[in-house]
Parts: structure tokens; C-alpha cells; sequence
């Protein structure tokens, strides 16, 4: 190839465009990588405004404050600042500021915030208030008030939440620590205009765990026969379960805190309700005694009619039976799992149309907030699904939103943040026609929920609807197929995610309902054995046993079937049961009080403690004394064992004790030697299984021969003795005598 003067200058040429590129990108780099830096900081996990002189050595925990703020409202807090360190705290203040301008754009902008994540700067003081000197350990309550003039409130000029900081200082300005919540402020006063409102259903489920059966109506139910009631009923006629104290007095608060609030939707257990003095109003019934419907789908149900509980106990209909003044529908409240496809499935086939997740679904918890409404079809029918929103359903049931959420640990912080989401829920879609459940607690703080309702109704972007609203609204169409094949999916995976608590409580109760049967069975005494006396005992006449109680009239009096008695029992047991077996957490402990019917009812025949025996001869008799406590004879048989191989006695002994009497029953004891031995006397049924309380006696023997020997002493005594007179009057004298 030959070269030409030109080529080498080309070469030049492209070198030189290639440096120029370089040296182009070389000062853009730094410029993107600046951008980038800017851009991706307010995502980095750095604390809001942390400095680094801070301390955290002091709490503070918000008390009250004002959640809806409006042009002519102010804004007032109660903080409590408790001093975590060893030495005194002094000259210390707390600060309350705010952002006037800033408007949430995300959710998660507001999650960050709370947990004191978001790069959120705040300017705008609200106000200061010194803090008076705390010993170590010691708490002092500080408050600040701001006027609705106030330069801050005033520079608000945008609805919405806005954040809010609490910043405790030292006199050098040193946090010593801070808390993140917010207020929120309405459109009146301001040039803009309000949206619709969001449509809110506040639910307050009347659920109690607080019954009992005290000491006395326990008595009264195992010694007095009463009217027959009808077992599996649900409901005990002569009302021996009734509600504690604490019971009555949060009935109280529960009446008063419907009356005060008529937007407050009540869904009760008819079982409960039956329970007020003054019958409240409500919106509709859910299943009795808050049976756990989701529970129950997932365990062999033949165990819980076993354990006293039937369909008929807690189905819609017997709801609409024991609370008949409820005009309005029947619902299926959620117990401790999560809904699926077989438990929605079971509570249709029960007669429940509708359900309801009070705490939602995860399905969709990412997307916006929208109607809770769904319709699905099951093998037993098509159901109406109601989900709560959850964020709002956990604030209102006294959870925070995060453990890391400072300002949502007191229950001022959740009303706070309840408001605050609730108002953004709004901003997010503010045209569209949106309903939303949210659900109160079964166990409710009801001063908690009666400030969540008195903000409410100040809050002009929130219109409390009924529940027929709700069940009026339009089904939230897009997620029903999402929410089907989710409960498919968890049916597949086997069932419920939380794990089912309720084996040991069936396993209580079966047992339990089990010995109340086996005393009807095998204890109780027919018309023959109670006519018939025993011949292995020494009992008295019923009636003069009766007159010596001075309860004679009494006695002629009570039905002389005994099984009306004992379906009373039995519906105690199994209102019991329905209630143990309920939704709450607290629930399963009245499953000891219905073991407790079964033990008392057996206990109620028991062995007099017998004093120890002393036997001097080979044979000799033990008696026994059993009483029963029962208004009706009973059958037992006595078993007596040695723990000797020397000392035994007769094993078996039957008896038929009268009522509210005494029998006693003989055993007959061998001795073979001198010894002591333990006797273990215990009660069986008349298929042999033991029952009651074993008691134990002592048998000494003082025998030193056996009764063969100590005749042969005797004869050969007698004979000596028969000797010497002989031979008393047939010698022959001394002729010196």
C-alpha cells in the first residue's frame, strides 16, 4: 500500500477526536454522579434532622393533643418527659414545630415520618415550654398550647396532615429526645376548597370473656334441682353463668359510649346482649358468644359436638332466636384465624350471608384505600365478604402502625395518626366513591374509641355511614378474583396461617362433658337401685335423714326424675363450652369453669376419712362412711386395696347412697401377723372406672399369735387348771397334816 502525505495527518486527526470524547465525559461523571447522589439521599434510612449531639437520654411519651386542627382551634398538647438518665435533668425544653407547607405525598412518606426516617425538615415552631429540673427516673407532664392566630397555624395554607416534631433540648441544644406524630388541617378558612367526603363505618363489635360461675351458683347448681332446660340451647335458663364485675362495668361504658355517639355502628353477640339492663340499640347480630367460626372449620367437628357444642348452638337462626328484638341482619365475625374458603363456607351453611374480617386481608394492603366489599361463591352459596382497611383498623384497636413509630406508643399518638391516614386516604383519591369499614376490638379501651369518634365527627372530610350504606355500596370488583384465589391458595397451603389454639380447649371440654355423661350413665341410681337397699351397707331413711336437715319439704317437693337435674347441669356445661370456644384470646380459660361442673359433680360423692384401725385378732372390720351431697341417690362401689401381702382386706363392696345423705359400708380385714399397712379406699363406677378422691387409712396389728395358737394355750390352760383341782381333792393326806 502506498502511503500518501495525507494519511498520517488523518491519523493525528482521530486521536484527537478521541481525547476530546474523553474529556467530554470526564466533566459530565461527576455532574451525574452529583445528580444521583441528590436524588437518592431522602431515600437513605438517616433519622429526620438527626444531629450529632444526640443524646437520648430522656422519654417523651404524647399524652393529648389536637389531631383536627381548624382556622379558630389552636393547637394544644400533653407531653410526658421522663428523665432516663443517673443524674438530674436541668434547663432542659421541649420544642414543637411543624412544616406549614409540606404536603404528604405517600404513604410511605408518612410511615417514615413516624418512625423517624423522612428527611423532612420543620421550620415552623408551633411553640416551646421549659422543662422544670427531673431527678433520674423520675416524670413530669409538660403542655403546650398555641393560639389559632399563631404565625404557624396561620401559614397553613393546604389541608391535610402535616408533621409534627416534639424535640426535648438541653441548654445546649442537644436533643435529648423526640417524638414524630402529626395534626391535621381542615379546608375551613382556607381559599381552597373541600373535596367529597370519604365514606367511614365505624364498627364496635359488644364480645365479652367475662363470665362466670361463682361459688354460690355452683352450689346451688349441684344440690338444688331446678326446671329442665334445654341442653345445647346456648343460653342457661336459670342463668347460672352471669357476667364478673368487670363484665357489668364495661357494659356500662359501652352503653354510655353508644349513647353518646349514635354514628357508631354495634354488632353483638346475642348471648351478651341478653346481658345489658337496658337493652342497647344495635345495627345487627353476629354468631352467639362470639363463636370462632374459622376455628371450627379447621377441626374435626364431631369433636365439638362431643364437647357440647352443636351448629344449632351458634347458627344464625338460634342468634335471631336468643335476641329477637334486632331487626336489623346477622353477621359472621372473625375469630382468632384468618378467614378462609372452608370456614366462609361453614358460617354460609350456618345461615350467615355476610362476614367479616376486622383486621382485613393482605390481599391488596398495598394498593390505595378502597371499598371493603366483596361477593364470593363457596360450595354452600354466595357470600358477601366485608374487609376492614386495615392501617385504621389497627390504629383504632389501640396497635401502632410500627414498634418503631415513636409518637403511635400512647393512644394519643394513634388518634393522632388515625386522622392524619384517614385524611390522606381522602387526598389520595379525592373523587372517587370510596367506603370503609373499620373495626373497634372486642376488648376496646372505650375512652380510646370515644375520642377516635368525637374526631371524627369534627373532621368534615369523614361522613359516618350506617352499616346498610355499606352493605348498599358497589362490591370492589377488581380485587374479589385476588381475594378468592388468595383463600384458595391458603386452603391449599392447609388452612390457617396463625396456627389453631383451640385443640387443648376441645380436649377440656370433651373430657368434661364426657364425666357429666358418665354420671348419668354409670353413677346416677335408676328407680330400681335407689328402692333397693344394700346389703353390704347401713344407710338411713331418706325422709328421716331429710327431717334431721329440716329440708323435708323441700325434698317432697323437687321432681323425682333426676334427669331434669341433670340437663341443667348439662346446659351450664355446654353454655360454658359456646363461650370457650369463642373468638377472643381470653376465651378459652372458661373452658376450667366447665371442667369444674364435671369435677364438682363427682366430687360430690366422696369417703369420709376414716381413723386408723387397730386390730389385736386375726380378723376384725373396717367400716367405711361415703356421703353424697347430690339431691338424688346415687350408686357407687367401694374399693379397698392393701399395699401389705399380711394385712389384706375384702376388695369389693357396692352401696347406693340416698340423697344428701350418709351410707356405710363394712370391709372385712385379715391379719396374718403383726405389722402396719396403708389401705387405699377409692370410688368406682358400675363399669369399674375410678372417680372422686382417694382416700387413705392405716391398719396396726398388735397380734403376736395367730387365733389357732392361742386356743391351743387356752385348752391346754383349762386343762392344767382342771388337773390341779383334781389333784386337789384326790391326794392323799400326811398323816402329820
Amino acid at each position: 500500500m502506498i502511503q500518501t502525505p495525507l494519511r498520517p495527518s488523518g491519523r493525528t486527526s482521530q486521536r484527537t477526536h478521541a481525547f476530546n470524547r474523553w474529556a467530554r465525559w470526564a466533566r459530565i461523571l461527576p455532574a451525574i454522579v452529583l445528580l444521583l447522589a441528590l436524588v437518592m439521599t431522602p431515600w437513605l434510612p438517616t433519622p429526620a434532622l438527626a444531629a450529632p449531639n444526640h443524646q437520648n437520654s430522656a422519654e417523651v411519651a404524647l399524652r393529648w393533643s389536637t389531631p383536627v386542627v381548624t382556622d379558630k382551634s389552636g393547637y394544644a398538647l400533653r407531653a410526658t418527659v421522663t428523665n432516663t438518665a443517673n443524674q438530674p435533668m436541668e434547663n432542659a425544653h421541649l420544642g414543637v414545630s411543624t412544616s406549614a407547607l409540606y404536603s404528604f405525598s405517600s404513604r410511605a412518606d408518612m410511615q417514615a415520618w413516624s418512625e423517624g426516617h423522612a428527611r423532612i425538615p420543620t421550620p415552623d415552631v408551633l411553640g416551646t415550654q421549659s422543662v422544670p429540673t427531673i431527678p433520674a427516673g423520675q416524670s413530669v407532664e409538660v403542655s403546650v398550647n398555641v393560639p389559632a392566630d399563631q404565625d404557624a397555624i396561620k401559614k397553613m395554607t393546604s389541608w391535610g396532615p402535616k408533621p409534627v416534631r416534639l424535640s426535648l433540648n438541653d441548654s445546649q441544644n442537644r436533643v435529648l429526645g423526640d417524638v414524630f406524630t402529626f395534626l391535621t388541617r381542615t379546608w375551613d378558612g382556607l381559599p381552597t376548597a373541600g373535596t367529597p367526603a370519604l365514606s367511614l363505618t365505624m364498627v364496635m363489635p359488644l364480645i365479652s370473656s367475662d363470665w362466670n360461675i361463682d361459688d354460690k351458683a355452683m352450689t346451688a347448681l349441684m344440690t338444688q334441682p331446678g326446671a329442665e332446660s334445654d341442653p345445647g340451647s346456648g343460653k342457661d335458663k336459670d342463668q347460672s353463668v352471669t357476667l364478673t364485675r368487670q363484665g357489668s362495668r364495661r357494659q356500662e361504658d359501652q352503653s354510655q359510649l353508644l349513647a353518646k355517639h349514635g354514628s357508631l355502628q354495634a354488632l353483638g353477640d346475642p348471648v351478651y346482649l341478653s346481658a345489658f339492663a337496658n337493652r342497647p340499640k344495635i345495627q345487627g347480630l353476629i354468631q352467639p358468644a362470639d363463636f370462632d367460626i374459622t376455628g371450627y372449620a379447621s377441626q374435626n367437628q364431631d369433636r365439638y359436638a362431643r364437647a357440647g357444642v352443636t351448629p344449632e348452638s351458634w347458627n344464625a337462626q338460634t342468634a335471631a332466636k336468643l335476641y329477637p328484638d334486632a331487626a336489623s341482619g346477622t353477621y359472621a365475625w372473625q375469630g382468632k384465624q384468618e378467614w378462609t374458603m372452608e370456614s366462609i363456607a361453614a358460617a354460609r351453611r350456618a345461615g350467615y350471608q355476610t362476614v367479616i374480617a376486622p383486621q382485613g386481608f393482605e390481599v391488596g394492603a398495598g394498593t390505595s384505600a378502597h371499598t371493603g366489599k366483596y361477593t364470593i361463591d363457596t360450595q354452600a352459596g354466595q357470600v358477601t365478604v366485608l374487609s376492614a382497611q386495615r392501617e385504621l383498623s389497627n390504629l383504632a384497636r389501640g396497635n401502632p402502625s410500627s414498634t418503631r413509630a415513636t409518637g403511635e406508643q400512647t393512644q394519643a399518638g394513634q388518634t393522632a395518626r388515625f386522622i392524619a391516614q384517614s385524611a390522606f386516604y381522602q387526598m389520595e383519591q379525592p373523587y372517587a366513591e370510596r367506603s370503609l369499614l373499620v373495626c373497634f376490638d372486642a376488648d376496646q379501651d372505650t375512652q380510646q374509641a370515644d375520642r377516635i369518634m368525637t374526631e371524627l365527627e369534627h373532621a368534615p372530610w369523614i361522613r359516618l355511614e350506617p352499616m346498610d350504606n355499606l352493605m348498599r355500596a358497589p362490591d370492589f370488583t377488581s380485587g374479589s378474583s385476588g381475594l378468592l384465589k388468595a383463600l384458595e391458595a391458603d386452603d391449599a397451603q392447609g388452612g390457617a396461617k396463625h396456627g389453631d389454639s383451640s385443640t387443648a380447649t376441645l380436649d377440656s371440654l370433651i373430657a368434661s362433658r364426657a364425666d357429666i355423661d358418665r354420671f348419668a350413665s354409670s353413677i346416677l341410681a335408676d328407680g330400681q337401685q335407689a328402692s333397693q337397699p344394700t346389703a353390704s351397707a347401713t344407710t338411713g331413711k331418706t325422709d328421716s335423714q331429710a327431717l334431721a336437715r329440716q329440708d323435708a319439704d323441700a325434698t317432697a317437693r323437687q321432681p323425682k326424675d333426676p334427669h331434669q337435674w341433670l340437663n341443667r347441669l348439662t346446659a351450664a356445661h355446654d353454655d360454658l363450652a359456646l363461650k370457650s370456644l369463642g373468638g377472643t384470646a381470653a376465651a378459652a380459660g372458661l373452658a376450667d369453669q366447665a371442667g369444674a361442673i364435671s369435677h364438682r359433680l363427682l366430687d360430690g360423692i366422696s369417703i369420709t376419712p376414716s381413723e386408723s384401725l387397730n386390730v389385736v385378732s386375726e380378723t376384725a372390720s373396717m367400716p367405711v362412711t361415703v356421703s353424697n351431697s347430690h339431691p338424688y341417690p346415687v350408686h357407687a362401689r367401694i374399693s379397698a386395696r392393701t399395699d401389705s401381702m399380711e394385712i389384706v382386706t375384702s376388695r369389693l363392696a357396692d352401696v347406693v347412697i340416698p340423697a344428701r345423705s350418709e351410707a356405710q359400708v363394712t370391709f372385712k380385714v385379715r391379719v396374718a401377723t403383726a405389722g402396719r399397712a396403708n389401705v387405699d379406699i377409692g370410688l368406682l363406677d358400675s363399669q369399674g372406672r375410678p372417680f372422686g378422691q382417694m382416700r387413705r387409712a392405716q391398719i396396726t396389728s398388735n397380734l403376736r399369735l395367730s387365733d389357732m395358737s392361742g386356743l391351743l394355750i387356752i385348752v391346754f390352760a383349762v386343762l392344767l387348771g382342771l388337773l390341779g383341782l383334781w389333784r386337789q381333792f384326790h391326794r392323799t393326806k400326811d398323816p402329820d397334816e
